[in-house]
């Protein structure tokens, strides 16, 4: 019997190096993330903290990413990736024994510094090793893998909190993210841009990173990290709230990775194909729709069906948004512009995070309301100017004022 042909994707052997790490993150992710807030309430932190908490971890991101990401240009992406991923399990280990709201925040901040050495790197990293015209293809697969190990770790989460408890976890995960640093180590060595290949001799202005092209894709992706920060604020304690167990907790958190991995080969070369813009503007607009429907819709079940048509929909903006992001961004300076991209998208999801938990001592359904509003707000800013850099690229070789250094993308 004929053996079936791997997905083009995962034929690159670097592509597929950083697509099996981003899955085992995922999976330590996903372990705890659903319950950290309930084990910090437990504990005796106030909702007020709690919200101190999740906007921490964001900002501690929103600093330090545009930094790292600088420096991933300078020392290659490797060492980055591999540090974040052993901060990560110095700070999972920590919440096993935090017992107070200034202890929960540290280790959060903690979290945030992983997360803001790791993203950017990996992030430029897969430009680095995909043509322009694959990128949508490889950012889908980026995420479809990263919810490949979120869709198994929230609900193994939520099963094995039911007989030991929601601490033991944090070991589980610290665990694995030490073993996701040494790997890395060994696997990404030599990949990707490698220290001295950062064009010394070249010096590029700060401006550049501040195009009409790129602040479009910055502006976008404020927008897109506001369900983000309900997550890390309000979410578990609102699906508390309204009845659910720590099983569907979980489960909430990996619907989204399951529409997300069955729709990815689809959503992927969607994102390829066409202008990107018409893509981010409905798929926007209707993912507003869905976060304001979470709060409208009490019914546990019917939330988690909800999160599949999130995910569903995540599958065409998520790629589409990175793919734009990438094919307009100077080479020589991918790791700078990603790491400003992840900042200003930080930036978002803690104001979200922290909006989220004020407004949600008011009315359950405020919160996301308001972050549903934001959302579709932000969109229609921001996507006149991604149509625009998609018309220019179209027409012709794209020119990233004050330098034009970024090729066309055939896929458009």
């Amino acid at each position: 019997m004929p053996r079936m042909p791997m997905p083009a994707m995962m034929r690159d052997p670097a592509l597929r190096m950083i697509l099996i790490l981003a899955a085992l993150s995922g999976g330590a992710f996903g372990l705890t993330i659903p319950f950290l807030t309930l084990v910090a309430r437990e504990r005796g932190v106030s909702l007020g903290a709690i919200g101190v908490m999740a906007s921490s971890y964001l900002i501690a991101q929103t600093v330090l990413q545009l930094p790292f990401g600088s420096l991933s240009d300078r020392i290659g992406r490797t060492t980055p990736i591999a540090a974040g991923f052993a901060v990560e399990a110095v700070a999972s280990l920590g919440f096993v024994f935090a017992n107070s709201a200034t202890t929960f925040i540290a280790l959060r901040v903690l979290q945030g510094v992983s997360l803001a050495l790791i993203m950017p790197a990996l992030r430029a990293l897969v430009a680095d090793v995909t043509p322009v015209n694959r990128r949508g293809q490889a950012y889908a697969w980026l995420f479809a893998s990263f919810s490949g190990g979120m869709l198994l770790g929230p609900p193994l989460g939520g099963f094995l909190a039911a007989p030991l408890g929601r601490s033991p976890l944090f070991i589980v995960a610290a665990v694995i993210n030490l073993a996701v640093a040494i790997i890395a180590l060994g696997w990404l060595r030599g990949i990707g841009r490698q220290p001295g290949q950062h064009d010394s001799g070249v010096r590029v202005p700060t401006s550049a990173i501040f195009t009409s092209a790129l602040i479009g894709a910055f502006i976008m992706g404020f927008g897109a990290r506001i369900l983000e920060g309900m997550f890390a604020g309000v979410w578990s304690i609102y699906l508390d709230d309204i009845g659910a167990s720590d099983v569907q907790i979980g489960l909430s958190f990996a619907t989204w990775s399951i529409a997300f991995m069955l729709f990815t080969p689809i959503g992927g070369r969607l994102a390829d194909r066409g202008f990107r813009w018409r893509k981010l503007l409905i798929g926007n607009l209707v993912m507003a729709a869905l976060i304001i429907s979470y709060g409208v819709i009490q019914v546990v079940p019917v939330i988690l069906a909800i999160g599949l048509i999130e995910g569903a929909v995540a599958t065409v903006t998520v790629p589409a948004l990175d793919a734009y992001l990438a094919s307009v961004a100077d080479p020589r300076i991918q790791g700078r512009i990603q790491g400003t991209y992840a900042t200003i998208g930080t930036a978002g999801a803690a104001v979200s995070a922290f909006l989220g938990t004020v407004l949600y001592k008011h009315s359950q359904l405020l919160p996301f309301l308001v972050a549903g509003g934001i959302l579709a707000i932000i969109t229609l800013s921001g996507i006149g100017l991604v149509r625009k850099a998609e018309i220019q690229m179209a027409a012709a070789p794209l020119v990233i004022e004050p330098m034009a250094t970024t090729l066309p993308d055939p896929a458009l």
